[in-house]
């Protein structure tokens, strides 16, 4: 039988999605998650995870977003005068062509402050992946796929979905108009710069932070593959919305972020998956 991961991304990032995380695990089929170090709330959910034995933890590589995990004047193509990460997917991918030696270099730097932070908590390290996936940016992909081979890292995330097969199964078309469809094909297209290959099939990038238990109703994964893993955004807008100061991404207030919950709450959701 395939092997289904279902990763909550984002660990780390608030209290309301550290409390669905867990819950998700308590109640649910959630068997995986991505730390983000570099996050106010990382040491609350190292704790939660070493209470979660069960639960696959990997790094979910930030360089987009709140303070780095190296010395700011160490990589001053990433980060503005007040010392946080300032470059969205779009300015990072021109920043390695426009200055590749530096951008790689300081990519490294950030990349491996990230891993030995991480190292520090004691939870073993098995997948990586990245925040606004950020990781299939070739420059950086490079720097990720040595730091996996160094340190025993067993997955690398690749967008390896197959947009038919995915289409055949699922009758909502929100992929047209909410920027799916787009977020797909250059996600692709970097997957196969990359060379990136996987006995982990992707699925669900179509439908990223919207995906409802219609996304999981007779999916067929396509041969070849030895697991799939499932990305998704749990979390608890009702918590967050009491500590409004610690939210620096409104996407986690959004309803959308409940329905993923509820969907890793419903355990006849893996049942979908064959």
């Amino acid at each position: 039988m395939i092997k289904k991961i279902f990763n909550a991304d984002d660990f780390g990032m608030t209290l309301g999605v550290n409390a669905a995380i867990v819950r998700a695990y308590n109640e649910g089929i959630l068997n995986s998650a991505s730390l983000m170090v570099n996050q106010k709330y990382a040491s609350e959910a190292v704790e939660l995870a070493k209470k979660m034995p069960n639960l696959e933890m990997g790094l979910h590589l930030n360089l987009t977003n709140e303070t780095p995990a190296a010395n700011p004047q160490d990589i001053p193509l990433l980060v503005g005068p007040d010392g946080k990460l300032k470059n969205g997917f779009v300015n990072l991918l021109l920043l390695s062509f426009i200055h590749p030696r530096q951008f790689s270099t300081q990519v490294e730097t950030e990349i491996m402050a990230q891993v030995q932070k991480y190292q520090a908590t004691g939870l073993p390290l098995k997948h990586i992946d990245g925040h606004r996936h950020v990781h299939l940016i070739p420059a950086v992909y490079q720097v990720v796929r040595q730091v996996a081979k160094k340190y025993g890292i067993e997955r690398i995330r690749q967008m390896n979905e197959n947009i038919f097969n995915t289409v055949l199964q699922n009758k909502s078309k929100s992929w047209l108009t909410d920027g799916g469809l787009i977020k797909y094909l250059i996600l692709r297209l970097l997957t196969w710069w990359n060379a990136g290959k996987s006995d982990v099939y992707f699925y669900t990038i179509l439908y990223t932070c919207k995906l409802s238990k219609e996304q999981f109703q007779n999916v067929r994964i396509p041969q070849g593959y030895n697991a799939v893993e499932v990305m998704i955004h749990p979390a608890t807008p009702e918590i967050d919305r009491e500590h409004l100061e610690d939210v620096w991404d409104e996407s986690v207030l959004s309803p959308y972020r409940t329905q993923e919950l509820n969907v890793l709450l419903d355990k006849s959701v893996a049942q979908g998956i064959n």
